[in-house]
């Protein structure tokens, strides 16, 4: 019986042995997976702040200046695989007096932490086998070919509207035809073509007059 019992715990050792530098090897892959899905998460948000930013008709910010406050704001603070915004693009689209288009994208990059990094040599390593090593990674927050992954309607500046007096709005019709009857980009009014499989593309757009109560 003794005998038995040295066989057995021998074989749980050896298989353990085995089994470690796979074990390494996998978990190093799980951990550098969940950095790049968080990362692919921040770098929607990033999309819409930085189009926000750009639309903004009170300040609007500049690529660089969306760029260093991304960083500032939200990769600093964990420093964990040397996180990154690479590149910041925005653009307006077609206005009118009331609304115009403001889109932008952001382009992240990562590279794999120390850790996930070692583990990963030390299990290949012990496997005496050639793995690919993790290397530095850059993507925007999603994979279609489209030059602005987040668009958004913003309100344009006009002086009169931004100086007038609600008195003077309430009283003169010039209200009615520079603000309240200006019509939406035509660019959201005609059908375009999907930049992604499943997707729908926006046919028209119906003003929403609380929205435009609330907004002045």
């Amino acid at each position: 019986m003794d005998h038995m019992r040295h066989n057995d715990r021998g074989s749980i050792l050896m298989e353990t042995v085995l089994v470690i530098p796979l074990y390494l090897v996998v978990l190093s892959g799980i951990f550098w997976v969940g950095d790049l899905a968080l990362l692919r998460s921040k770098s929607t948000f990033f999309d819409r702040v930085a189009a926000w930013s750009s639309g903004n008709r009170f300040a609007n910010a500049s690529q660089s200046t969306i760029k260093s406050g991304l960083e500032q704001n939200f990769l600093q603070a964990a420093k964990v695989g040397d996180q990154h915004v690479e590149k910041v693009n925005t653009a307006k689209g077609s206005s009118s007096a009331w609304s115009a288009i403001a889109g932008a994208s952001t382009t992240v990059s990562i590279e794999p932490p120390v850790w996930t990094q070692g583990w990963r040599r030390v299990g290949v390593a012990m496997m005496e086998t050639e793995v690919a090593e993790l290397k530095k990674t850059s993507f925007r927050s999603r994979e279609v070919e489209a030059d602005y992954l987040h668009r958004t309607l913003m309100r344009t500046k006009d002086t009169y509207r931004d100086k007038a007096k609600p008195r003077a709005l309430a009283e003169q019709m010039e209200w009615m035809s520079r603000v309240h009857m200006a019509q939406w980009p035509t660019e959201w009014t005609k059908e375009i073509s999907s930049p992604s499989s499943g997707g729908k593309p926006c046919l028209s757009y119906d003003r929403y007059t609380m929205y435009v109560t609330w907004s002045e």
